[in-house]
């Protein structure tokens, strides 16, 4: 699955439909298009299946996925603040490409706004192919722009490097994925760009969803 935000009126629509499901809503507008999607792919998923948010950051991803009705919720991130209250979710200090879980442990893999944070690409997919169960799902949006758009090495947001994929980089990455194991089973065109929805950090642009399986067998 490759899907591509292409124009704010789908954002204006995730948004709504969020609001009409009593669902949480993100700080970042433009945000909703990849919550509202990661719902969609987790819709007929079993409420008890473990899933890994890899680079979660402040949570909400794994506050919506409680609010969703998820229970066996875990995150892994560089930094965790401690939490002042009992979380519906697991979190866990680490590397997200070289972590302590066993082999074959979560149905489901999250990574929202992270990959493109400096992550090693090819560890990512070869630990994440690893923690994953068989027949388990990976769901992963990134900053994307078919050309290249470059970001000046000076600029680290969260003290990270940032770049914006393009539609090369994210054949790439795919291909990558792939040789390590992961499935591409539709949607596998990367879709036209329409519009620029994102502004931040004077470089506008959109996001791009890649959705990846690994095989049951």
């Amino acid at each position: 699955m490759i899907q591509v935000l292409q124009t704010l009126q789908e954002v204006d629509s995730a948004t709504q439909h969020l609001r009409d499901r009593g669902l949480p809503t993100h700080l970042t507008l433009e945000k909703n298009w990849d919550q509202w999607l990661l719902s969609q792919h987790l819709s007929e998923a079993d409420r008890q299946s473990p899933i890994i948010d890899l680079g979660c950051g402040d949570c909400c991803t794994l506050d919506f996925l409680a609010a969703l009705g998820f229970e066996q919720l875990h995150g892994i991130d560089l930094a965790i603040q401690q939490p002042v209250a009992e979380l519906p979710y697991q979190l866990y200090q680490g590397d997200l490409t070289s972590t302590f879980f066993p082999d074959n442990t979560f149905d489901y893999g999250v990574s929202i706004s992270v990959i493109e944070h400096g992550v090693d690409l090819d560890r990512f997919f070869q630990e994440t192919y690893r923690i994953l169960k068989p027949n388990g799902f990976l769901f992963v949006t990134t900053d994307y722009w078919q050309q290249k758009i470059p970001v000046d090495a000076s600029i680290q947001p969260f003290g990270l490097a940032w770049s914006i994929f393009s539609s090369s980089e994210v054949q790439v990455m795919i291909d990558l994925a792939q040789q390590h194991g992961f499935l591409l089973e539709s949607n596998l065109e990367i879709p036209t760009c329409v519009e620029k929805i994102v502004n931040w950090y004077e470089r506008q642009y959109t996001f791009i969803a890649i959705g990846l399986r690994k095989p049951s067998a």
